[in-house]
Order: C-alpha cells, then sequence, then structure tokens
C-alpha cells in the first residue's frame, strides 16, 4: 500500500509496456487479435468463397449456390504470478534490482504470448474437422521433409499455391512468411536472397 498508489500504479504500468515493446515477437506478423467477453468456450467462424461463376444466357436464370462455413473454438485464459516486497528490501535494494522487475514481468509477457501462439502450431493441434492443424486432408504437410533448399522451397511454394477452402475452391495465395529454427535461419535467408542457385553456374 502507499499514500501515491495511482501514479506508482501509472508508473509500474508504463515500466511494464516499455519492457513488453523492447521484447520483439515475430506472431503479430501473421496473427490477428480479438475480443472475449467472459472465460465461455467462443466460437471463431469463417466462410468458404464463392464457387466458379457460372454464364447466365440472355434471359436465362441465375442459379443458387452454397457456401461452406467452419468454426474453431477458442477460449480466454488468465496468467499472472504475484511476488511481495517489503519497504526495507525496496530501501536497502543499492544495485536497483527491484526497479527493473516491472521491465522483465512486460518481457515475460510478450514472451509468453508467442510460446502459445507458437504452442499451438508446433503441437499441431486437432482442429474441428478432427484433424490435426498440418495434416494429408488440409493439403498442408508435405508427403516427406527434407532440408530447406530450392527445390523444397519450390515443391512448398507450388504446395501453398494450390491450396483450397473448405468448399474446394483454389485460394491461390502466394505464401508471404516462411518459419525455420534458429539452426536453418541463415541458410534459409541465403536461399531467399541467392540471385544464383548455390553449388550451380
Amino acid at each position: 500500500s502507499s499514500d501515491f498508489p495511482k501514479i506508482l500504479e501509472n508508473n509500474a504500468r508504463k515500466a511494464m509496456l516499455r519492457g513488453y515493446e523492447e521484447a520483439p515477437e515475430v506472431f503479430p506478423r501473421f496473427t490477428r487479435a480479438g475480443n472475449l467477453s467472459d472465460f465461455k468456450i467462443h466460437t471463431r467462424t469463417g466462410i468458404g468463397t464463392v464457387a466458379s461463376l457460372r454464364k447466365v444466357e440472355e434471359g436465362g436464370e441465375y442459379k443458387h449456390t452454397t457456401i461452406g462455413e467452419r468454426g474453431e473454438q477458442i477460449q480466454l485464459a488468465t496468467y499472472g504470478e504475484l511476488f511481495s516486497i517489503t519497504r526495507q528490501a525496496i530501501i536497502n535494494d543499492s544495485l536497483g534490482a527491484f526497479a527493473s522487475l516491472p521491465d522483465a514481468m512486460g518481457r515475460e509477457v510478450a514472451r509468453l504470448e508467442g510460446d502459445l501462439v507458437w504452442g499451438v502450431i508446433i503441437s499441431n493441434v486437432s482442429m474441428s474437422d478432427g484433424n490435426p492443424l498440418f495434416h494429408a486432408s488440409h493439403g498442408n504437410l508435405a508427403s516427406s521433409g527434407g532440408a530447406p533448399d530450392v527445390a523444397s522451397l519450390s515443391t512448398a511454394r507450388k504446395g501453398f499455391r494450390q491450396l483450397k477452402d473448405i468448399n474446394g475452391v483454389r485460394i491461390n495465395l502466394p505464401p508471404k512468411f516462411i518459419f525455420v529454427s534458429t539452426e536453418l535461419e541463415v541458410g534459409v535467408e541465403q536461399l531467399l536472397v541467392a540471385t544464383t542457385v548455390p553449388t550451380k553456374t
């Protein structure tokens, strides 16, 4: 407790926000934030695209089409920790270690968010259709693995461009990101920026 709870709270919030913003994360580039009003299970829905349009002759009749839908469940969760600190400990903190705690907490929040997002991807969670996120029926799983090279990247790009929506209509979107482990990062960067194929003239 303090005689100035609002002032101290505001300073702590600013320090936590600074720490949060200083921790770079990649997931905001390919995810979207949303809001949930409570802790109940919610469903995020999406619809398919319209199938190929059919030609209508002069005076002809327009025909009905169908648009599929899908939904995935999400749920709000709370994460946090509590610690106590005494006035004497603060006064005796000649190194200013306690003053850096809000910064560290902000960095931990950013790290936790990233871990949760990547946890969904790496653990290959089950989707509403009963299949894992990466599965042959989704058209997003390679038949065999291999180190990144020109051939494997070409195959991956081709597979991505041939993805279909829930109606079976080709999406035809170009891939935008490539996710690799830190061990493969430099090699993949060289592949992506090379003007010539390595080991070939």
